[in-house]
């Protein structure tokens, strides 16, 4: 059986031969050669954003197929949000009104229905 630390050693003994006797690449290349572009989206969005963090919750699949028709309702009406947005939203109110405070303010700022419209 082989001893895996020697296996490592040969193995990086031999990476370095061929390093040490691969041709080095030219050296004429031009010193203002532009960077290359960056492949993929640009980070705009909230996964490159400090203030937002990624978190996996579950819930059940006909309240998440019923918010999804509840937002794209919203959406044709001309308010933007989105899942993130309405959970993080609702988490905030649920702390201020763990805190004592009147949530009403909080919630009517997710939801485009007042009480007056009922």
């Amino acid at each position: 059986m082989t001893d895996s630390s020697n296996l490592f050693k040969k193995l990086t003994d031999n990476r370095q031969k061929h390093l040490e006797t691969s041709p080095s690449p030219p050296t004429n290349q031009p010193s203002s050669t532009p960077s290359p572009k960056k492949r993929g989206r640009p980070a705009t969005g909230k996964r490159s954003d400090p203030d937002w963090i990624g978190r996996t919750y579950y819930i059940r699949r006909e309240t998440d197929l019923d918010v999804e028709a509840e937002l794209l309702q919203l959406k044709r009406q001309g308010h933007e949000l989105d899942k993130s947005e309405l959970v993080d939203s609702l988490l905030f109110a649920w702390l201020k009104w763990r805190q004592g405070e009147n949530i009403e303010f909080q919630l009517s700022e997710i939801s485009p229905i007042q009480k007056d419209d009922k």
